[in-house]
């Protein structure tokens, strides 16, 4: 892992950042225009709080009216009344001020959730665009975390920290400018301070990053290990492996806890230092301030907003202070949601793709070259194969010979190194992968049910269909009558991933929504896998209905399916060893015949 960075040298991690969320900010700009023009009246009002006070002082000092301390304007005014207009407009002062201060934070807090908000959704449907290869690498818990808390994380930053940062900034350059205009030898003894201040502040803020930044990364882990353990946990407690996740996450817990208390203690720290700096300057400033009231170089009045600006002028670093713990963790944060931004589309739309027109189900793979990891290791290795309108197509062969990476290039889930694939004579990368997966129906292994109704399970990823479409969908799958033998038939809920329905039961509603699709193409991805005799009877029965009108790829290690289709190819290694019927490879007598003939497919019937 790479060493974490400072404070300072996460800034541009911040400004990458900052460029993602750019347009977003341009869309709000109005929202953002309005926050920094109340933040800059909220300045102009805080320079202006402390000098009624002053003005009260000078005159209680010295209650003749002196010209070079008391306002001109208010000279005719009786000492009482002078006194009342003064804290009257103190008052006046201070109400506008807080009214500035909630109308910042209303309008940033809108702008932010906004572009949080927004940029949230650009994170989440770049993630479903990746690779599955990207997906097999990451842990989908700590995708979460990145998608929920991370985001969750910048967006209450935004309005927390980065605006309360910036109001306290501008106060202080002007707040230093008004210091050097009152009394430049007195701002230089008020200011001497800042250089070690500024020293400490960096070395201390490097190590909250590093904190900061471990323990969003242990928190990533722990969400990974907790989705891991729930999404399998009938697998979890039939192997009893309880205590070895509950170790696992204590473990990250543990870490994050200490990290936890270890960001705080520095964070303590810090602001510690940072008022026993306050109170050196505010000492020297008495001192040397007292020294010229009584020589008459500086008024009591002015000395007293001299210590005002003072607490001022310490306040934006205190609060740098305060909020460099959340700014590390938005640096962090934000560096975890960039390195999901970054990562690169296997699969693009070119600018000239065009919406594929119906298709008739003409497929072609010329001369594919294909890794997964871009190395020497093929996974196909200059394939080709003609597959007809209307034919049933499959392949068959060893594990790890290549038939699913096959299935993943039709669907473009992957493109090939070198070679095309092709349906009615068109390279699919001519067109949409949107349209072209359109009009392909799936049924895989592992079946993929959301946790809504079994209705919306069948009809997802349709356009407008009617209830007897479905029904005519389940029915063909076979699972009509299950269905309406449930109390609330099709509104029945399956629960998340289909928990509640069985394997073959899945299948079955998966065997639904391809019937429902009614593609041209179907692929079939050993879909009995798994199931026991009769379940598989009833489930290959379905597919047979459902395979009558499309062209068919169907990938199978049960021979016995591989004998009722038209056309059989025998993979290994990424390449097509031989094809042709299943008469004509069982003459051949070759590794097809060898595995058909097999105690193994004789065991499972052929």
């Amino acid at each position: 892992m790479a060493r974490p960075k400072g404070l300072k040298q996460s800034l541009p991690s911040l400004l990458r950042f900052y460029n993602y969320v750019l347009p977003y900010i341009k869309q709000r700009k109005w929202l953002i225009v309005g926050a920094f023009v109340c933040l800059f009246g909220q300045t102009l009002l805080r320079l202006l709080e402390p000098w009624p006070l002053k003005y009260i002082i000078d005159r209680l000092a010295s209650p003749e009216f002196n010209p070079d301390h008391d306002l001109q304007s208010l000279s005719s005014l009786p000492l009482s009344t002078y006194f009342a207009v003064l804290a009257g407009a103190l008052v006046i002062i201070i109400l506008c001020r807080a009214l500035m201060t909630y109308t910042t934070t209303v309008l940033m807090a809108l702008a932010g959730n906004h572009i949080i908000i927004s940029l949230r959704s650009k994170v989440f449907n770049h993630i479903q665009g990746l690779s599955t290869i990207y997906h097999q690498q990451q842990r989908s818990g700590d995708l979460v975390v990145r998608i929920i808390s991370d985001m969750g994380l910048m967006k209450e930053i935004a309005i927390t920290a980065a605006v309360p940062l910036l109001g306290n900034s501008l106060i202080f350059v002007c707040i230093v400018g008004v210091m050097l205009w009152l009394n430049w030898q007195l701002a230089l003894v008020s200011l001497c301070t800042l250089p070690l201040l500024w020293l400490v502040t960096l070395s201390k803020s490097k190590k909250i990053h590093k904190v900061a930044r471990k323990n969003r990364q242990r928190e990533g882990v722990m969400a990974a290990t907790a989705s891991e353990s729930i999404h399998a946990i009938k697998s979890v407690q039939a192997l009893t492996l309880e205590d070895r996740f509950s170790t696992i996450f204590g473990q990250a817990n543990n870490k994050s806890l200490k990290e936890g208390v270890q960001g705080k203690r520095l964070a303590a720290s810090l602001q510690r230092s940072v008022e026993i700096l306050m109170a050196i300057s505010t000492a020297l400033v008495l001192w040397y301030g007292a020294n010229l009231v009584i020589k008459g170089a500086l008024s009591l009045g002015e000395l007293l907003v001299f210590i005002y600006y003072l607490r001022r002028v310490f306040r934006p670093i205190r609060d740098f202070t305060k909020y460099t713990a959340r700014l590390a963790k938005a640096s962090a944060a934000g560096e975890r949601v960039l390195d999901i931004l970054e990562q690169q589309k296997d699969v693009q739309n070119h600018t000239e793709a065009k919406e594929a027109p119906p298709f008739s189900g003409h497929i072609q793979f010329n001369e594919i070259q294909f890794s997964y990891l871009d190395d020497q290791v093929a996974n196909l290795d200059n394939l080709s194969l003609k597959i007809a309108k209307g034919q049933k197509v499959a392949i068959v062969g060893p594990s790890g010979s290549g038939k699913s990476t096959l299935l993943a290039l039709l669907l473009r889930l992957h493109d090939p190194q070198r070679g095309e694939v092709t349906i009615d004579g068109v390279d699919i990368r001519d067109y949409t992968f949107e349209s072209v997966r359109q009009q392909i129906s799936v049924v895989m292994q592992e079946t993929a049910l959301f946790a809504t109704s079994i209705l919306n399970n069948i009809a997802i990823g349709q356009q407008e269909v009617s209830m007897e479409q479905v029904i005519d969908a389940a029915k063909q799958a076979e699972i009509h009558d299950f269905i309406i033998s449930l109390p609330n038939g099709y509104d029945t809920p399956v629960g998340e991933r289909g928990v509640t329905l069985s394997a073959g039961q899945r299948q079955r509603i998966s065997i639904a929504r391809a019937a429902l699709r009614q593609a041209p193409i179907l692929i079939l991805d050993e879909p009995t896998t798994g199931l026991d005799p009769l379940t598989e009877l009833h489930v290959s029965r379905a597919l047979m209905k459902l395979a009558e009108q499309s062209t068919v790829l169907f990938v199978t290690h049960r021979m016995c399916f591989a004998a009722h289709c038209d056309h059989v190819i025998y993979m290994q290694q990424g390449k097509i060893v031989e094809q042709g019927t299943h008469n004509e490879l069982l003459k051949l007598g070759g590794p097809y015949a060898a595995q058909f003939n097999s105690p193994e497919q004789q065991a499972l019937g052929g």
